[in-house]
């Protein structure tokens, strides 16, 4: 007896406000650390605080969220942590990555980040932390801009989409240093000079005193799976540190990707295929 399986069409499915607005809750607690009060969640979201209350008892009774006993506010439970590792586990790329992430953090003593596209930000999957004294202090499943980080700027170099175009709408591109590009014309040669060196580089683009190099994850079709970067203070990361682990980055992309089924020539003929439609 044959069963049929129905399909959700997330562009056809009935709206379920309530269900909403729940999410909605769920997606400003993973935003901060801090635990939410009642009340900051309520303007947040801008809605009535009963209306926050009623939800919040039920995401807490069904486990999804918890009170923190210090300060009285909300925040995520260990069951979203691990709900959230088990969509981790599907990436099957991580398991090949990161031995060889584990070595380039062990032979840089940086932090070394793993990163994916989320829509319209790069999300932090993995991460090693620096052994030394002043490390980068950033959090798991933090989320970063993509114009302006190493992961992020890769992330977006080998894009086969219109993402680029829709980032530079109103309101456009944050400028968050001194150093960051907002105009779009030199990001866009920005993203060809990645593409043809094979690494980026973040030079305190996004954080003052940050800089990182970072480097693609293909799939065997070719393409861009994950982004990963090597990020330290400027104090150390100097010009002469940097093109050395721009080498080790570079490196690493080739023999992650290789393990992955990719070779170069696939990239090649993408690109001329890409030049000659032009």
């Amino acid at each position: 007896m044959k069963t049929s399986r129905a399909s959700v069409d997330s562009g056809t499915a009935y709206t379920v406000k309530s269900l909403v607005k729940a999410l909605n809750i769920l997606e400003v607690l993973a935003e901060e650390d801090p635990p939410y009060t009642l009340t900051q969640l309520s303007r947040r979201l801008r809605l009535h605080v009963s209306t926050v209350h009623r939800l919040l008892a039920n995401l807490l009774r069904h486990g999804f969220v918890e009170e923190d006993p210090l300060t009285g506010g909300y925040q995520l439970s260990f069951r979203v942590l691990r709900m959230g590792l088990s969509v981790l586990d599907r990436l099957d790329f991580r398991r090949v990555a990161l031995p060889l992430l584990r070595e380039l953090n062990q032979r840089t003593k940086e932090t070394v980040h793993l990163a994916i596209l989320q829509g319209t930000q790069a999300i932090s999957i993995e991460k090693f932390d620096s052994p030394q004294p002043v490390g980068l202090d950033a959090r798991l499943g933090g989320v970063m801009p993509l114009h302006c980080t190493g992961v992020g700027k890769t992330l977006l170099a080998y894009h086969e989409g219109e993402l680029l175009e829709s980032l530079a709408k109103p309101p456009g591109f944050a400028r968050l240093t001194s150093h960051t590009l907002t105009e779009l014309s030199p990001i866009r040669k920005e993203l060809e000079r990645i593409r043809e060196q094979g690494y980026a580089l973040d030079q305190e683009e996004a954080v003052e005193g940050l800089r990182c190099v970072a480097g693609p994850v293909f799939g065997h079709q070719g393409h861009i799976l994950a982004a990963f970067s090597v990020a330290g203070p400027a104090m150390r990361m100097t010009p002469e540190r940097i093109s050395e682990i721009a080498h080790l980055v570079q490196e690493t992309s080739r023999q992650i990707s290789f393990r992955l089924g990719f070779r170069r020539e696939m990239q090649l003929a993408g690109t001329e295929s890409k030049e000659q439609s032009a």
